[in-house]
């Protein structure tokens, strides 16, 4: 049997928003989105996010779920030719 399913491919967008750590400075906003794959698992969201605030110099706490808010996800269109950053 073959199979012609292409949902595998497909990618989800999920928003996410809140309140963070920022050492030496305090509590500063912030927001972004992330794109990851449509069976991805909600902990890969949050790594994802863990990532890019630890990157930026924000403490992260152990459940960053305690503190960002991941909005319902927009799912890509199949011909969607935007680039990804790596």
């Amino acid at each position: 049997m073959n199979s012609n399913n292409t949902a595998a491919h497909r990618e989800i967008t999920h928003h996410w928003f809140g309140w963070v750590t920022v050492p030496g400075h305090g509590q500063a906003w912030a927001r972004g989105h992330v794109t990851v794959p449509l069976c991805a698992p909600r902990e890969q969201i949050f790594r994802l996010i863990a990532v890019w605030l630890r990157e930026r110099g924000c403490a992260v706490p152990a459940d960053l779920s305690q503190v960002i808010t991941v909005l319902p996800g927009q799912i890509t269109p199949a011909d969607d030719t935007t680039p990804r950053s790596a």
